[in-house]
């Protein structure tokens, strides 16, 4: 069978990427995401230019985002940016203070099998929900400490021994309640990559689904917002 039937006839796709906006959530809660029209459609074209932080909306870290030296987002290998997607869905019982374990992990495999090598794990807890609400998303206590979903260091630990290429969260972060930054540690310390800010994925297979994830190509740079399209067969 030709490619183009296969993606027409054959393939569903799902879009896991938000819409980038000034409105959309940073870390440190400014705005994120400007856009300016330099030119008009009455000067025959529309020119915009984008300011952004390199790390808005849905995007990807680089190992190179916490460790000097290491791969920056135009050195990721492009095999592991079209890879087979695992989505570990907490959604039913994940709270602002919940981290997804070692035993969701094993409870996926379980039913599923086992996680396959060189693919992306995503945690779906559903705050993605909260996305068009900055303060809702962020959860800041009244200290300024930020409260959303995040992963286990030995849940971490375990994706790592599955030799995943990458790691994915419905929230600002796979971190959130350790200021060490464990996930990353491990994550970025072992050349894989992270994105965060991840969209709905419960229109997704939860296993044999396939994820394009298409950072910008960017020099050097540590960090990039990503189309994240995830796709799978479809069911006759």
């Amino acid at each position: 069978m030709h490619l183009d039937k296969i993606f027409r006839n054959s393939l569903t796709f799902v879009d896991l990427s938000h819409t980038l906006s000034s409105q959309s959530p940073s870390w440190n809660g400014s705005c994120g995401f400007f856009s300016e029209i330099k030119k008009d459609y009455d000067d025959m074209f529309r020119v915009q230019q984008f300011k952004m932080h390199a790390g808005i909306g849905t995007h990807m870290d680089a190992p190179s985002h916490k460790f000097q030296g290491s791969i920056s987002i135009d050195e990721v290998a492009i095999e592991n940016l079209f890879v087979p997607l695992h989505i570990i869905d907490v959604s039913h019982k994940s709270s602002s203070t919940y981290e997804i374990s070692v035993k969701d992990i094993l409870d996926y495999e379980s039913r599923y099998g086992r996680i396959k090598g060189n693919s992306l794990v995503i945690g779906f807890t559903g705050w993605c929900h909260r996305f068009r609400d900055s303060n809702s998303y962020r959860n800041p206590d009244e200290n300024g400490h930020m409260h959303f979903p995040s992963f286990s260091k030995d849940a971490a630990l375990l994706l790592l021994d599955r030799d995943v290429a990458g790691l994915g969260i419905d929230t600002l972060s796979p971190d959130c309640h350790d200021k060490e930054y464990p996930v990353h540690h491990l994550f970025l310390g072992k050349g894989k990559y992270i994105i965060e800010n991840v969209a709905d994925c419960s229109l997704m297979m939860k296993s044999g689904g396939f994820a394009v994830a298409l950072p910008l190509k960017i020099e050097g740079a540590t960090e990039s917002p990503i189309r994240l399209i995830g796709c799978f067969i479809k069911i006759r």
